[in-house]
């Protein structure tokens, strides 16, 4: 698994723009910052960086421990999408509600999206 292009976080990230979206189609009235600023093309982004941010995340996780692999979820989702999108969308209105449905459909993927996703945290800690 190359880790140049993260490999399945890719699907996170998908995940991400995706739920993104979905709340800004959703969204009445004049667009907010964060609305017109997603509508731009995004500015080249350093993965060199997101990889280091999630590898220092999961560096001291068991991935035998799913209690532990559960609990990182959502600081790793979090990474993303600041990351994505910008810090200042932790000031959007629906930020904690965007964050918690994201991790939720992650989690709801079944053994076959958990067993990605302890690949990509022990790809990471690599």
């Amino acid at each position: 698994m190359t880790i140049d292009k993260l490999g399945s976080a890719q699907s996170i990230i998908a995940a991400l723009r995706t739920e993104a979206g979905q709340r800004n189609a959703r969204a009445q009235g004049k667009p907010d910052a964060f609305a017109e600023r997603a509508a731009m093309p995004a500015p080249r982004k350093d993965v060199a960086a997101l990889r280091r941010q999630m590898a220092e995340i999961v560096q001291s996780v068991d991935v035998r421990d799913a209690d532990a692999v559960r609990k990182v979820r959502p600081r790793m989702v979090r990474t993303v999408l600041l990351w994505e999108f910008g810090p200042e969308l932790r000031e959007h209105p629906e930020w904690q509600a965007m964050l918690e449905s994201i991790t939720s459909a992650l989690e709801g993927q079944g053994a076959d999206g958990e067993a990605e996703f302890v690949q990509l945290i022990e790809a990471l800690k690599r």
